[in-house]
């Protein structure tokens, strides 16, 4: 069976820079100075999945895709 694909991003222009995502993933996500939310590993392996899926439904702006 293959590996789950992410393609995972942060939409800058609605990100708030609450910090849910660096707080549940700090290994995927960091806060800017910018207070802006930065993904750290784009294309991070399937076992992230839980993590990601969590990010972005907790993103109040829904900036996360993935």
């Amino acid at each position: 069976m293959a590996s789950k694909v992410f393609n995972l991003r942060i939409d800058r222009e609605i990100c708030q820079g609450t910090g849910y995502c660096v707080r549940i993933s700090p290994e995927l996500f960091e806060l800017e100075d910018s207070l802006h939310a930065k993904v750290l590993n784009d294309a991070p392996p399937a076992e992230f999945e839980e993590k990601i899926l969590e990010a972005a439904t907790l993103c109040p702006t829904r900036a996360i895709t993935y």
